[in-house]
């Protein structure tokens, strides 16, 4: 699953993750627009809300159930056979497409196990994957009460989302997929 944001994204992680208990089976992956400023503390405060391992991917790291893996700050990030694979930005400058290009191989992976959440965020990083995400079996959610609602707003209107929910909602709403 992936939990992708921006600005304001850190609120709705800390949010969604503060109602999910340890045990779900589910791996976590926050794909967001980090700065290298102050990235050692994502970590430390997502620990704080949950018992889950909170790790920084690694290139070649397996993918975890019950575990929350973060996205490095510059860095763009696919999975393939349940393993990160980890490369250089290729879109420098402008709008970041690395929560798409994530998410792309997210749904080419997982298919219908694979669930996108789109948060808080300046921008429209996401939405361009959605379609692609919903053609192999996924499931789509946006953030309805986003600090900034761009990123959710633009992922709505695709008509790629399934469901738009509170923060809290979301959490409830993935337990729910998972029982």
């Amino acid at each position: 699953m992936c939990l992708g944001g921006s600005a304001g994204g850190l609120q709705a992680y800390r949010a969604i993750l503060r109602h999910i208990p340890a045990a779900t089976g589910m791996a976590f992956v926050i794909a967001a627009h980090r700065s290298s400023e102050n990235t050692n503390l994502l970590p430390q405060i997502l620990a704080g809300v949950t018992i889950m391992a909170v790790t920084e991917v690694e290139e070649g790291m397996f993918l975890e159930p019950n575990h929350i893996y973060l996205m490095p700050p510059h860095t763009e990030m696919t999975v393939k056979n349940n393993r990160f694979v980890r490369q250089s930005p290729r879109k420098p400058h402008g709008w970041p497409t690395t929560i798409s290009l994530f998410l792309l191989s997210l749904a080419e992976a997982y298919g219908q196990r694979a669930i996108a959440v789109i948060l808080s965020g300046v921008g429209h990083d996401g939405s361009s994957a959605l379609q692609a995400f919903k053609a192999a079996g996924g499931v789509t959610f946006a953030q309805s009460d986003a600090e900034f609602s761009d990123m959710p707003r633009h992922a709505v209107e695709t008509g790629y989302v399934d469901f738009t929910l509170s923060s809290a909602e979301i959490a409830k709403a993935l337990l729910e997929f998972n029982a």
